[in-house]
């Protein structure tokens, strides 16, 4: 996990103190564990295939169908996001905080416009998605299931 500095008020200073005294870890792993829980710096660079869609955070790019998809940076980090979460449903705040940062968990209009501009690019029926999931009242997901009915289509690292 990359360096980070976190100022803290006099008040929730006393509350981490507290809560990692109740659990026997020092403030520091508090910290730490939750920064690392929130904002999800698990930053893999293995090739992700789901379905008919490819990608490669390595190299920054996105197939669909062997064909390249162009996407902005933004559209890129959130794809990447979802795909490595396959399965799960993400919440809204969740995919804001990993995405745009913290202080963006409420602005969820960027979410959804960005989710509506990746399904044009990447769904075969943007209106039917079979990838972006909504996962109503709470968030997204990114399908864990071949398009075909058969299972299995999340594969690992690929080389």
């Amino acid at each position: 996990m990359p360096s980070i500095t976190v100022i803290l008020s006099t008040s929730l200073d006393a509350v981490l103190r507290q809560t990692a005294a109740s659990r026997g870890r020092s403030t520091e792993d508090v910290v730490n564990t939750a920064v690392a829980q929130y904002l999800d710096y698990d930053r893999s660079d293995a090739v992700i295939r789901i379905g008919n869609i490819e990608l490669d955070p390595a190299r920054r790019i996105v197939r669909k169908k062997s064909v390249l998809v162009r996407l902005t940076p933004t559209e890129f980090d959130l794809l990447r996001y979802l795909m490595g979460h396959a399965g799960s449903a993400m919440a809204h705040a969740r995919i804001l905080g990993a995405v745009w940062g913290v202080e963006y968990g409420g602005e969820l209009e960027y979410l959804r416009t960005y989710v509506r501009h990746l399904r044009k690019k990447l769904e075969d029926d943007p209106a039917e998605p079979k990838y972006l999931l909504t996962a109503n009242h709470y968030g997204y997901r990114f399908a864990d299931v071949t398009i075909n009915g058969k299972s299995g289509t999340h594969q690992g690292p690929v080389a």
